[in-house]
């Protein structure tokens, strides 16, 4: 038996690999990650637009991301929650979206002049909220984390993965190499989501997704809130899916240095430098430091990871890749003492009750923070990481977010310097902190994603989710807190 599959995006263009048939990929093993799926349909080769082409389609894409994961950084046993299978929805009612939210991978469909578009059928949409699922079973930390960048990162390395997963096709390489022999040129894989992108403009013409998010652009790194909180298609806005083709240029660019180093220009080296451009990225956002900065962090750790796993062989095609964005890495710096604390060592998770109150004194011994500590090995480098949590009231920001506050979080990497305890890189300042995570806060609440009402019944009863929120307010104890929900892929404000 055979079915019907798009390698890419319906709307990818003249030079992407058409619609195929194929066999259906294996099922996942019981020993690794895999899917729950609803709404299944035979085997068989169906017509784009038929619920069985959409079912099947949405699981290749589905199994064929996890599979481009694993081709760079070894098998993936589980999602978050050390849960072995979440639901794919391919159809979860009617909507111009697609999310990720912990519970399942779900997409929607939805008609706009004429014209009905399925989330679901596109490749790159589904490898995309797969990706924000694969990051989360890693970094867990990073869904509540209240800095921009982050967000954006989340976003970013979802379209990297889908990058990965197209490139991690023979065709696709092949055709993508006769169209953009250097990879410098705008293309059908470092380009994504242009069905959706489709949509969104004709509902709503002139927005800032009206056009598809491009990897390889010329976008400079500023910090986000400097930026305007809306812009016409393609510009580059204080959001964070905007915001994340900082990341993405970063990474393209990173594939194509690696790409062009090599001896011979064929599909195979092209398959080989994505794979270690992957491998690159998913050992750096193991080990990359939460910062408010965290684009710059991301960078370092996988110049570290670089160090680490292959020598420094990459280091100048990852700098230049970093340095074309205008970011400037300095990636020893996050491993090098730069304050001495009182205390010895720490050994494991553990500090010194000395070590722990002079830190505790650095950080502003903010009353109602915790201390987190754990113990980690970065790239050879044994620390304890120590992450201070600590509310930050929203009130001055909107009426409604009077007395709720979100939660920051500072870390600070304890390590050895002559036999004492002592910072390593930098150190929070709490009025950069507060800074950023109003800033984000502020970002949300221009893009319409806290949810500061109750949900309609009859959404609710549909699972429309229409009003594309990503955070919420929920009551913690006797605080009301600022929470995340979900990583939409719409980007559009609510009408």
């Amino acid at each position: 038996m055979a079915i019907n599959f798009i390698p890419n995006d319906p709307r990818a263009g003249a030079t992407a690999p058409a619609i195929r048939v194929k066999a259906k990929r294996p099922t996942r093993p019981a020993t690794r990650s895999g899917f729950i799926y609803s709404k299944t349909s035979p085997e068989t080769v169906s017509a784009p637009g038929t619920p069985a082409f959409l079912f099947w389609q949405a699981r290749e894409a589905g199994i064929a991301a996890v599979m481009a994961w694993e081709a760079s950084a070894g098998l993936h046993k589980a999602w978050q929650g050390n849960r072995k299978k979440l639901p794919l929805l391919q159809d979860a009612g009617q909507d111009l979206n697609a999310f990720y939210d912990r519970d399942s991978f779900s997409f929607f469909h939805q008609t706009v002049a004429g014209i009905t578009f399925f989330s679901g059928a596109s490749t790159d949409v589904v490898a995309h909220e797969v990706g924000h699922g694969l990051l989360d079973s890693i970094r867990p930390d990073f869904f509540d984390v209240n800095f921009l960048e982050v967000g954006a990162f989340h976003e970013a390395f979802g379209d990297c993965m889908a990058m990965l997963t197209a490139l991690n096709d023979l065709e696709t390489r092949k055709k993508l190499l006769a169209a953009a022999p250097t990879l410098r040129k705008r293309n059908f894989v470092e380009g994504t989501a242009e069905d959706l992108s489709k949509g969104i403009g004709l509902l709503i013409p002139g927005h800032n997704a009206a056009k598809p998010r491009r990897a390889f652009n010329t976008f400079k790194y500023q910090i986000p809130s400097t930026l305007p909180s809306d812009g016409g298609p393609g510009a580059l806005i204080n959001e964070v899916h905007s915001f994340g083709m900082i990341f993405t240029g970063c990474f393209w660019d990173l594939i194509a240095n690696l790409f062009n180093a090599s001896a011979q220009k064929t599909e195979a080296a092209l398959l080989t430098a994505a794979k270690l451009a992957g491998k690159l990225l998913i050992a750096g956002a193991k080990a990359a430091v939460v910062t408010p900065r965290f684009m710059q962090s991301m960078g370092r750790a996988m110049t570290l990871a670089d160090q680490s796993l292959h020598g420094g062989a990459n280091h100048d095609s990852i700098r230049q890749a970093f340095g074309r964005h205008n970011i400037l890495l300095g990636s020893n710096a996050m491993l090098a003492p730069s304050m001495a604390l009182a205390g010895a060592f720490p050994k494991r998770a553990t500090l010194t009750q000395a070590t722990r109150k002079d830190l505790l004194q650095r950080l502003g011994n903010v009353r109602g923070a915790k201390l987190t500590l754990a113990s980690a090995n970065m790239f050879g480098t044994p620390v304890v990481q120590a992450v201070q949590t600590r509310p930050i009231e929203l009130g001055k920001l909107h009426p409604q977010l009077k007395g709720v506050v979100a939660l920051a979080q500072e870390p600070v990497m304890v390590g050895e310097s002559g036999g004492r305890a002592a910072i390593m890189g930098a150190v929070p300042h709490a009025s950069d902190t507060d800074n950023e995570v109003r800033a984000f806060v502020e970002s949300l609440l221009a893009h319409r994603r806290i949810k500061m009402g109750k949900t309609t019944k009859g959404a609710a009863a549909t699972g429309a989710h229409r009003n594309h929120t990503t955070h919420i307010v929920k009551t913690v104890g006797s605080q009301k807190m600022l929470q995340r929900t979900s990583f939409q892929c719409i980007c559009h404000r609510s009408e």
